[in-house]
Protein backbone atom coordinates (compact mmCIF):
# COMPACT_ATOMS: atom_id res chain seq x y z
CA UNK A 1 0.00 0.00 0.00
CA UNK A 2 1.61 3.55 -0.97
CA UNK A 3 0.50 6.99 0.71
CA UNK A 4 0.97 10.11 -0.70
CA UNK A 5 1.34 13.42 1.75
CA UNK A 6 -0.23 16.58 1.94
CA UNK A 7 0.20 19.73 3.93
CA UNK A 8 -2.46 21.82 4.08
CA UNK A 9 -4.95 24.24 5.94
CA UNK A 10 -8.38 23.89 4.15
CA UNK A 11 -9.05 27.06 5.15
CA UNK A 12 -11.89 26.09 3.77
CA UNK A 13 -11.52 22.73 2.24
CA UNK A 14 -12.58 23.39 -1.36
CA UNK A 15 -12.50 21.98 -5.19
CA UNK A 16 -9.12 23.13 -5.73
CA UNK A 17 -8.56 20.80 -2.47
CA UNK A 18 -10.15 17.80 -3.75
CA UNK A 19 -8.53 18.52 -7.37
CA UNK A 20 -4.87 18.02 -5.81
CA UNK A 21 -5.77 14.84 -3.86
CA UNK A 22 -7.19 13.57 -6.62
CA UNK A 23 -3.74 14.36 -9.28
CA UNK A 24 -1.46 13.35 -6.23
CA UNK A 25 -3.10 9.94 -5.63
CA UNK A 26 -3.41 9.70 -9.78
CA UNK A 27 0.47 10.53 -10.41
CA UNK A 28 2.14 8.78 -7.29
CA UNK A 29 0.14 5.68 -7.82
CA UNK A 30 -1.18 5.93 -4.43
CA UNK A 31 -3.77 3.66 -2.31
CA UNK A 32 -3.95 6.70 0.36
CA UNK A 33 -3.80 10.53 0.88
CA UNK A 34 -2.57 11.75 3.98
CA UNK A 35 -3.32 14.68 5.64
CA UNK A 36 -1.03 17.21 7.82
CA UNK A 37 -3.60 20.24 8.88
CA UNK A 38 -3.49 23.05 10.22
CA UNK A 39 -5.41 22.81 14.11
CA UNK A 40 -8.00 25.84 14.71
CA UNK A 41 -5.48 28.83 13.84
CA UNK A 42 -3.76 28.75 10.36
CA UNK A 43 -0.65 30.20 8.78
CA UNK A 44 -1.73 33.32 8.13
CA UNK A 45 -1.98 34.25 11.26
CA UNK A 46 -5.70 34.44 11.81
CA UNK A 47 -8.32 31.50 13.31
CA UNK A 48 -9.55 28.64 10.52
CA UNK A 49 -13.14 30.28 9.26
CA UNK A 50 -13.96 26.59 10.63
CA UNK A 51 -12.75 24.09 13.28
CA UNK A 52 -10.88 21.24 12.49
CA UNK A 53 -13.16 18.64 12.83
CA UNK A 54 -15.14 20.60 10.29
CA UNK A 55 -12.39 21.32 8.19
CA UNK A 56 -11.32 17.28 8.94
CA UNK A 57 -14.83 15.80 8.01
CA UNK A 58 -14.52 17.61 4.41
CA UNK A 59 -11.04 16.64 3.18
CA UNK A 60 -12.39 13.08 4.08
CA UNK A 61 -15.32 13.71 2.03
CA UNK A 62 -13.15 15.26 -0.65
CA UNK A 63 -10.53 12.22 -1.24
CA UNK A 64 -8.60 12.15 1.76
CA UNK A 65 -7.79 8.98 3.70
CA UNK A 66 -6.27 9.79 6.59
CA UNK A 67 -6.11 13.45 8.61
CA UNK A 68 -3.22 14.28 11.36
CA UNK A 69 -3.16 17.98 13.38
CA UNK A 70 0.09 20.10 13.02
CA UNK A 71 1.26 21.42 16.07
CA UNK A 72 0.45 24.60 17.03
CA UNK A 73 4.13 25.75 17.21
CA UNK A 74 4.45 24.87 13.46
CA UNK A 75 0.65 25.59 12.24
CA UNK A 76 1.48 29.90 13.35
CA UNK A 77 4.82 30.19 12.10
CA UNK A 78 6.74 31.44 9.51
CA UNK A 79 6.21 30.17 5.44
CA UNK A 80 9.53 27.83 5.92
CA UNK A 81 8.61 26.50 9.20
CA UNK A 82 5.25 25.82 8.47
CA UNK A 83 6.52 23.55 5.80
CA UNK A 84 9.39 21.96 8.26
CA UNK A 85 6.56 21.00 10.52
CA UNK A 86 4.48 19.53 7.58
CA UNK A 87 7.84 17.23 5.96
CA UNK A 88 9.19 16.49 9.93
CA UNK A 89 5.59 15.36 9.93
CA UNK A 90 5.39 13.09 7.50
CA UNK A 91 8.55 11.92 7.60
CA UNK A 92 7.92 10.76 11.10
CA UNK A 93 4.84 8.13 9.70
CA UNK A 94 7.32 5.95 8.07
CA UNK A 95 4.51 5.89 5.37
CA UNK A 96 4.20 8.43 3.36
CA UNK A 97 7.02 8.07 0.19
CA UNK A 98 5.99 11.60 -1.93
CA UNK A 99 4.55 14.98 -0.90
CA UNK A 100 2.32 16.70 -3.29
CA UNK A 101 1.80 20.19 -3.26
CA UNK A 102 -0.09 22.58 -6.12
CA UNK A 103 2.58 25.94 -7.20
CA UNK A 104 2.24 28.09 -10.22
CA UNK A 105 4.64 27.68 -11.99
CA UNK A 106 4.12 23.38 -12.01
CA UNK A 107 7.73 22.49 -12.24
CA UNK A 108 9.33 20.45 -9.59
CA UNK A 109 12.85 21.01 -11.16
CA UNK A 110 12.89 24.38 -11.38
CA UNK A 111 11.55 24.29 -7.75
CA UNK A 112 14.55 22.08 -6.14
CA UNK A 113 16.75 24.09 -8.19
CA UNK A 114 16.03 27.35 -6.13
CA UNK A 115 15.57 25.28 -2.70
CA UNK A 116 19.28 24.22 -3.49
CA UNK A 117 20.76 27.70 -4.36
CA UNK A 118 18.95 28.47 -0.83
CA UNK A 119 20.12 25.58 1.04
CA UNK A 120 24.20 26.10 -0.08
CA UNK A 121 23.22 30.18 0.59
CA UNK A 122 26.85 31.31 -1.31
CA UNK A 123 28.52 34.69 -0.41
CA UNK A 124 27.24 36.33 -3.29
CA UNK A 125 23.62 35.69 -1.96
CA UNK A 126 24.21 36.20 1.62
CA UNK A 127 25.84 39.59 0.90
CA UNK A 128 22.63 40.83 -1.33
CA UNK A 129 20.36 39.54 1.21
CA UNK A 130 21.97 41.48 3.62
CA UNK A 131 21.80 44.60 1.50
CA UNK A 132 18.32 44.18 0.65
CA UNK A 133 17.99 43.75 4.67
CA UNK A 134 19.54 46.55 5.53
CA UNK A 135 17.08 48.74 3.15
CA UNK A 136 13.94 47.42 4.75
CA UNK A 137 12.45 44.87 2.84
CA UNK A 138 10.91 41.87 4.74
CA UNK A 139 12.94 38.77 4.97
CA UNK A 140 10.84 37.20 2.18
CA UNK A 141 11.10 39.99 0.00
CA UNK A 142 14.89 40.71 0.88
CA UNK A 143 15.05 36.91 0.18
CA UNK A 144 13.36 36.52 -3.50
CA UNK A 145 15.72 40.07 -4.95
CA UNK A 146 18.89 38.11 -3.55
CA UNK A 147 17.97 35.14 -5.33
CA UNK A 148 17.45 37.16 -8.51
CA UNK A 149 20.70 38.71 -8.29
CA UNK A 150 22.60 34.86 -8.39
CA UNK A 151 20.45 33.82 -10.63
CA UNK A 152 18.60 33.95 -14.10
CA UNK A 153 15.61 32.71 -12.19
CA UNK A 154 12.66 34.86 -12.86
CA UNK A 155 11.21 37.29 -9.89
CA UNK A 156 7.90 36.99 -10.32
CA UNK A 157 8.38 32.87 -10.23
CA UNK A 158 9.60 34.03 -6.61
CA UNK A 159 7.03 35.98 -5.10
CA UNK A 160 4.07 34.07 -5.96
CA UNK A 161 2.35 32.27 -2.58
CA UNK A 162 2.15 28.85 -3.91
CA UNK A 163 5.58 28.74 -5.50
CA UNK A 164 7.18 29.98 -2.40
CA UNK A 165 5.63 27.07 -0.21
CA UNK A 166 6.54 24.66 -2.59
CA UNK A 167 10.20 25.76 -2.41
CA UNK A 168 10.03 25.60 1.53
CA UNK A 169 9.03 21.89 1.13
CA UNK A 170 11.90 21.54 -0.85
CA UNK A 171 14.07 23.06 0.96
CA UNK A 172 13.04 21.54 4.61
CA UNK A 173 13.43 18.04 2.23
CA UNK A 174 16.95 18.97 1.96
CA UNK A 175 17.88 20.09 5.64
CA UNK A 176 16.18 17.35 6.90
CA UNK A 177 17.51 14.83 4.94
CA UNK A 178 14.18 13.56 4.43
CA UNK A 179 13.67 10.21 1.73
CA UNK A 180 10.18 12.11 0.70
CA UNK A 181 9.78 12.77 -2.95
CA UNK A 182 8.21 16.14 -3.78
CA UNK A 183 6.01 16.62 -6.49
CA UNK A 184 4.01 19.41 -7.83
CA UNK A 185 0.81 19.87 -9.50
CA UNK A 186 -0.16 23.15 -11.71
CA UNK A 187 -2.10 25.31 -9.83
CA UNK A 188 -5.71 26.31 -11.05
CA UNK A 189 -8.30 28.35 -11.21
CA UNK A 190 -8.44 31.43 -9.14
CA UNK A 191 -4.71 32.94 -8.10
CA UNK A 192 -4.20 32.20 -3.92
CA UNK A 193 -4.92 36.54 -3.02
CA UNK A 194 -7.87 36.29 -5.77
CA UNK A 195 -10.87 37.58 -2.94
CA UNK A 196 -13.48 37.80 -5.45
CA UNK A 197 -16.57 36.95 -3.56
CA UNK A 198 -18.75 35.97 -6.84
CA UNK A 199 -16.60 32.46 -7.07
CA UNK A 200 -17.30 31.97 -10.82
CA UNK A 201 -14.06 30.25 -11.02
CA UNK A 202 -13.50 26.64 -11.86
CA UNK A 203 -11.61 26.37 -8.41
CA UNK A 204 -12.30 29.27 -6.57
CA UNK A 205 -9.53 30.45 -3.90
CA UNK A 206 -9.39 30.03 -0.24
CA UNK A 207 -9.41 34.04 -0.15
CA UNK A 208 -12.76 34.28 -2.57
CA UNK A 209 -14.70 31.89 -0.85
CA UNK A 210 -13.83 33.36 3.22
CA UNK A 211 -15.22 36.29 1.73
CA UNK A 212 -18.23 34.72 0.42
CA UNK A 213 -18.50 33.22 3.91
CA UNK A 214 -17.97 36.05 6.61
CA UNK A 215 -20.84 37.96 4.01
CA UNK A 216 -23.09 35.19 4.90
CA UNK A 217 -24.92 33.66 7.52
CA UNK A 218 -22.93 30.84 7.66
CA UNK A 219 -21.64 30.40 11.21
CA UNK A 220 -17.86 31.42 11.00
CA UNK A 221 -14.16 33.08 12.90
CA UNK A 222 -12.20 35.59 11.88
CA UNK A 223 -9.52 37.07 13.66
CA UNK A 224 -12.03 40.47 15.33
CA UNK A 225 -13.63 37.34 17.34
CA UNK A 226 -10.14 38.02 19.57
CA UNK A 227 -9.46 41.09 19.37
CA UNK A 228 -9.91 41.70 22.98
CA UNK A 229 -8.45 39.03 24.36
CA UNK A 230 -5.27 39.95 22.17
CA UNK A 231 -5.67 43.58 23.02
CA UNK A 232 -5.38 42.49 27.04
CA UNK A 233 -2.34 39.76 25.85
CA UNK A 234 -0.30 42.66 24.14
CA UNK A 235 -0.75 45.23 27.38
CA UNK A 236 0.25 42.39 29.85
CA UNK A 237 3.19 40.95 28.00
CA UNK A 238 6.42 42.13 29.80
CA UNK A 239 8.88 40.99 26.79
CA UNK A 240 6.99 40.47 23.61
CA UNK A 241 10.25 39.19 22.22
CA UNK A 242 9.49 35.77 24.43
CA UNK A 243 7.16 34.70 21.40
CA UNK A 244 8.86 32.87 18.27
CA UNK A 245 8.84 35.14 15.36
CA UNK A 246 8.31 38.63 17.31
CA UNK A 247 12.16 40.39 16.57
CA UNK A 248 13.23 42.98 18.90
CA UNK A 249 12.67 45.71 16.53
CA UNK A 250 9.16 44.22 15.94
CA UNK A 251 8.58 44.48 19.55
CA UNK A 252 9.95 47.88 20.15
CA UNK A 253 7.52 49.23 17.21
CA UNK A 254 4.24 47.03 18.67
CA UNK A 255 5.41 48.82 21.95
CA UNK A 256 4.71 51.84 20.57
CA UNK A 257 1.34 51.31 19.37
CA UNK A 258 -0.12 49.05 22.60
CA UNK A 259 -1.18 52.46 24.11
CA UNK A 260 -3.38 53.03 20.95
CA UNK A 261 -4.75 49.43 20.48
CA UNK A 262 -8.65 49.38 19.53
CA UNK A 263 -8.79 46.32 17.76
CA UNK A 264 -6.60 44.09 16.34
CA UNK A 265 -7.07 44.90 12.38
CA UNK A 266 -6.14 48.41 13.70
CA UNK A 267 -3.30 47.55 15.37
CA UNK A 268 -2.05 44.98 12.57
CA UNK A 269 -2.43 48.15 10.36
CA UNK A 270 -0.32 50.47 12.08
CA UNK A 271 2.38 48.32 12.94
CA UNK A 272 3.11 46.84 9.29
CA UNK A 273 5.76 48.32 7.45
CA UNK A 274 7.92 47.15 4.24
CA UNK A 275 9.65 45.02 6.29
CA UNK A 276 6.91 43.83 8.92
CA UNK A 277 4.52 42.42 6.49
CA UNK A 278 0.31 42.05 7.85
CA UNK A 279 1.23 38.46 8.18
CA UNK A 280 4.43 38.03 10.18
CA UNK A 281 2.40 40.67 12.53
CA UNK A 282 -0.83 38.76 12.78
CA UNK A 283 1.14 35.46 13.47
CA UNK A 284 2.93 37.42 16.13
CA UNK A 285 -0.25 38.72 18.38
CA UNK A 286 -1.44 35.29 18.06
CA UNK A 287 1.93 33.62 19.18
CA UNK A 288 1.60 36.08 22.52
CA UNK A 289 -2.16 35.32 22.92
CA UNK A 290 -1.63 31.22 22.89
CA UNK A 291 1.85 31.58 24.15
CA UNK A 292 4.37 30.58 21.14
CA UNK A 293 7.95 30.48 21.96
CA UNK A 294 10.80 29.30 19.92
CA UNK A 295 10.89 25.96 20.95
CA UNK A 296 12.85 23.21 19.29
CA UNK A 297 11.80 22.24 15.75
CA UNK A 298 10.44 18.89 16.41
CA UNK A 299 7.25 16.55 15.94
CA UNK A 300 7.25 14.53 18.99
CA UNK A 301 3.78 13.48 18.54
CA UNK A 302 1.03 14.01 15.67
CA UNK A 303 -2.77 13.12 16.60
CA UNK A 304 -5.10 11.87 14.60
CA UNK A 305 -8.15 13.95 13.58
CA UNK A 306 -9.66 11.42 10.97
CA UNK A 307 -10.09 8.71 8.53
CA UNK A 308 -11.46 6.61 6.20
CA UNK A 309 -12.38 3.18 7.63
CA UNK A 310 -10.24 0.97 5.44
CA UNK A 311 -7.14 3.52 5.68
CA UNK A 312 -6.95 1.40 9.29
CA UNK A 313 -5.32 -0.79 7.41
CA UNK A 314 -2.54 1.33 6.38
CA UNK A 315 -2.00 2.07 10.16
CA UNK A 316 -1.66 -1.59 11.74
CA UNK A 317 0.92 -2.75 8.53
CA UNK A 318 2.95 0.44 9.00
CA UNK A 319 3.34 -0.17 12.75
CA UNK A 320 1.77 3.06 13.24
CA UNK A 321 5.42 5.72 13.85
CA UNK A 322 8.68 5.95 14.60
CA UNK A 323 9.92 5.35 18.25
CA UNK A 324 9.95 9.42 18.43
CA UNK A 325 6.89 9.96 17.16
CA UNK A 326 3.88 8.67 19.34
CA UNK A 327 0.25 8.67 17.56
CA UNK A 328 -2.46 9.98 19.55
CA UNK A 329 -6.31 8.85 19.31
CA UNK A 330 -7.41 9.26 22.82
CA UNK A 331 -6.36 12.43 24.81
CA UNK A 332 -7.18 11.02 28.09
CA UNK A 333 -5.16 8.10 27.74
CA UNK A 334 -2.02 8.84 25.05
CA UNK A 335 -1.40 12.24 27.37
CA UNK A 336 0.26 10.46 29.86
CA UNK A 337 2.67 8.48 27.41
CA UNK A 338 4.56 12.13 26.70
CA UNK A 339 7.48 13.40 27.92
CA UNK A 340 7.37 17.08 29.47
CA UNK A 341 8.22 18.79 26.75
CA UNK A 342 5.51 17.18 24.63
CA UNK A 343 3.45 17.38 27.28
CA UNK A 344 3.89 21.32 26.67
CA UNK A 345 3.60 21.54 23.05
CA UNK A 346 0.10 19.32 23.26
CA UNK A 347 -1.42 21.19 25.60
CA UNK A 348 -0.40 24.56 23.67
CA UNK A 349 -2.78 23.00 20.84
CA UNK A 350 -5.16 22.32 23.59
CA UNK A 351 -5.39 25.47 25.06
CA UNK A 352 -5.72 26.91 21.40
CA UNK A 353 -8.76 24.60 20.69
CA UNK A 354 -10.19 24.98 23.69
CA UNK A 355 -10.03 29.20 23.50
CA UNK A 356 -11.22 28.53 19.56
CA UNK A 357 -14.46 26.89 20.81
CA UNK A 358 -14.80 29.02 23.59
CA UNK A 359 -15.21 31.65 21.59
CA UNK A 360 -16.84 30.16 18.93
CA UNK A 361 -19.75 28.36 21.50
CA UNK A 362 -19.88 32.29 22.60
CA UNK A 363 -20.44 33.94 19.43
CA UNK A 364 -23.03 31.70 18.53
CA UNK A 365 -24.58 30.45 21.58
CA UNK A 366 -24.53 27.10 21.18
CA UNK A 367 -22.56 24.32 22.72
CA UNK A 368 -19.82 22.07 21.88
CA UNK A 369 -17.46 19.20 22.73
CA UNK A 370 -14.18 19.86 24.04
CA UNK A 371 -11.37 18.27 22.89
CA UNK A 372 -11.04 15.47 25.77
CA UNK A 373 -14.88 14.15 24.59
CA UNK A 374 -13.48 14.38 20.70
CA UNK A 375 -12.74 11.18 19.06
CA UNK A 376 -11.06 10.97 15.58
CA UNK A 377 -13.77 11.21 12.48
CA UNK A 378 -14.35 7.66 10.72
CA UNK A 379 -16.26 7.23 7.77
CA UNK A 380 -16.56 4.97 5.21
Amino acid sequence: MKAVGIISEFNPFHSGHAYLIEQAKKITGADFAVIIMNGDFVQRGEPAIFNKYTRTEQALKGGADLVFELPLRFGISSAGDFALGGILALSGLGFVSDVCFGSECGDIRLLSEIALLLSEEGKEFRQSLDEALRHGLSYPAARVHALSQVSSIDEAILSQPNNILGIEYCLSILKTGSSLNPITILRKGQAYHEADADVKAEHPSGAALRAKICDSSTPHMTLEDFSDMIGYALLRCEDLTRYKDISPDLARRMAKYIDLYQSAGDFINRCQTRAYTAGRIRRGILQCLLSVENTPPVIPYLRLLGMKKEAGALLKKSGSFSPSCIFLTKLSDDIHSLGLFARHLLEQDLFASHLYRQTYCRKYNTKLPNEYQRSPIVIR
